[in-house]
């Protein structure tokens, strides 16, 4: 009997401590989120999008060159978000496609206009096109 809780507790203790290696091995991720919502009109008749976005970047020099270059990095979410059918924006599919291209889009904008930085991910927080 001793013998297995002498081996549960071994389990217990290399457990927690490759847990912890795990945790300090991650780096903390930088989000971002824009402000305020986007809100656009999609092509064809009467068909709007409203959508909450935010965004994880690779470091804290991205998050600066995003804040300093808001306007410009918010006409680029507008016009790819604004080109887009409402039916493209009704599916799983459709909404992976934005995302990478909001990612790809983003990265163009940002070395342009900071000479440098790295969106990683685009998330909507939010998501409403009617």
């Amino acid at each position: 009997m001793r013998f297995i809780i002498l081996l549960f507790g071994f389990f217990l203790v290399a457990g927690s401590a490759y847990a912890e290696e795990a945790a300090e091995a991650q780096p903390d991720a930088i989000y971002l989120e824009l402000k305020p919502q986007f809100v656009v009109n999609l092509l064809g008749d009467k068909h709007y999008l409203r959508a909450s976005v935010q965004l994880q970047l690779a470091d804290d020099a991205t998050k600066d060159a995003i804040e300093y270059n808001e306007a410009a990095i918010r006409h680029t979410l507008i016009v790819l978000l604004s080109n887009n059918n409402f039916s493209d924006t009704t599916n799983n599919e459709g909404l992976t496609d934005l995302r990478l291209r909001g990612v790809e889009a983003l990265n163009e904008t940002l070395k342009k206009q900071a000479g440098h930085g790295k969106v990683v991910e685009l998330f909507f927080s939010e998501f409403i096109s009617q």
